[in-house]
């Protein structure tokens, strides 16, 4: 009788060693409850991780300044050094004024920015010595003025080999060189590769292209783009590098009214229509990575004479030449748009002179396209002049907003975006 209960303990024994074998060869999932926040512990051969209060956000309502918090602990729990990275995956909220930080065991911050639509890496290759621990609190704020929804799954692995993550910024300031913005640098065309320029706009610095540039082409949702600049919040402005199809006329409206410029706002246009067409037939597939930003709508005046009412981007481009990326007139928020006139003076265009040679020159597009800018209001006629750009790459500011022309989307890249190849025509940039 002994002998068979030992024949079962040392059964029951082995069966127990084999099954603990089986769970650190490829890992054990350990589920505590605490205080209504459930705790999850993740080991492999490399790392234990301790998701503290859960792997992930899944926050129903998160009102105007509230905070919530996520602690993760890593130990690295074999005999050499591990590479740690933690991203935030699977992003899905209700308002684009979430913002994360996180900070480091010592309450050190090592990532504060505002959370955009795509997976993101928020610590990066951080070396992780043997038997050693880093732990890392994830907050999240809503700094808006509107409750939001908000769900993202937190991921932390270990990498084989310590990479860099640059984004697209990144990767744009290491592969071009920089220039600061003067009034002389835009006093003629550019048609030599002048590379990025230096200047600012609404957010902070901004970095332009200008000139015959041939390292940014970009491929994205099967459509070819030239990178205009980097934004001042570090997102990407993309042009289409041909235009759509149709041609259309920015406003046919011709009634007489008090208010000449609401002519030329970008809501009141047929233009609009034409680009939200486009944004969701063409882009839905890859929309999470198009933000929301802010495009310059600038119908403020600079002289009226003779009947004429004169507006402040006729005056910037065709008298003082001081185009700016700061916006003076009114800040639309959309995800599509067009260019200013600003741009293309700063990308290399000069008054009426033609120019071939600068990087928004296509010899496909054989009619003129629309800008954002409006020129002139011509109050004897009861007609509105808008900015646009002959075929030959030259500014015209006597087009008549009824006039059909064509149409050449702008949109911006998430910050956070990821690229690879070199943005030359046989190895554009497109996203990692």
């Amino acid at each position: 009788m002994k002998k068979k209960y030992k024949k079962i303990l040392a059964s029951l024994i082995l069966m127990l060693t084999l099954a603990l074998c089986i769970c650190f060869s490829y890992g054990f999932y350990k589920s505590v409850k605490d205080n209504n926040k459930e705790a999850i512990v993740l080991t492999d051969e490399y790392l234990s991780v301790n998701y503290l209060d859960g792997r992930s956000f899944d926050i129903k309502e998160l009102k105007p300044n509230d905070v919530v918090a996520k602690k993760i602990s890593v130990t690295n729990v074999n005999t050499l050094t591990s590479y740690l990275t933690i991203s935030l995956m699977d992003v899905n909220k209700t308002s684009d004024n979430l913002n994360l930080t996180v900070y480091d065991h010592e309450n050190n911050i090592v990532y504060d920015k505002t959370i955009t639509n795509i997976d993101t890496i928020i610590v990066k290759g951080v070396d992780l010595p043997a038997g050693q621990t880093l732990s890392y609190t994830l907050m999240v704020k809503n700094n808006g003025s509107e409750s939001s929804s908000f769900y993202a799954n937190i991921l932390a692995y270990k990498e084989v080999v310590k990479q860099a993550s640059n984004t697209f910024k990144d990767t744009l300031l290491k592969n071009n060189e920089v220039k600061d913005y003067s009034i002389s640098l835009v006093s003629n065309i550019s048609e030599d590769d002048e590379g990025l320029v230096k200047t600012a706009d609404d957010m902070g610095d901004t970095y332009i292209f200008r000139g015959n540039v041939l390292n940014n082409n970009v491929n994205f949702s099967n459509f070819n783009w030239k990178i205009l600049r980097i934004n001042g919040d570090s997102t990407i402005r993309l042009v289409l590098t041909d235009v759509l199809d149709n041609q259309v006329a920015y406003n046919d409206d011709v009634e007489e009214t008090e208010d000449y410029t609401s002519k030329l706002k970008f809501d009141n246009s047929k233009i609009k229509g034409e680009l939200e067409k486009f944004l969701s037939t063409n882009l839905q597939e890859n929309s999470k990575y198009i933000v929301e930003s802010t495009f310059c709508e600038d119908t403020t005046t600079f002289k009226e004479e003779n009947n004429i009412i004169y507006l402040n981007p006729y005056n910037r481009a065709f008298v003082d030449n001081t185009p700016t990326l700061t916006c003076m007139g009114n800040k639309i928020k959309s995800k599509i748009g067009l260019l200013t006139v600003d741009e293309i003076v700063l990308a290399g265009a000069y008054q009426k002179n033609s120019n071939t040679k600068y990087y928004l020159y296509n010899q496909a597009i054989n009619n003129g396209y629309w800008t954002m800018s409006g020129s002139q209001i011509l109050k004897n006629n009861n007609a509105v002049d808008a900015i646009s750009v002959n075929k030959d790459g030259s500014l015209n500011y006597e087009r008549k907003i009824s006039t059909p022309l064509s149409i050449r989307p702008v949109i911006n890249l998430d910050s956070n975006t990821i690229v690879s190849g070199d943005g030359s025509l046989d190895n554009p940039y497109t996203i990692k």
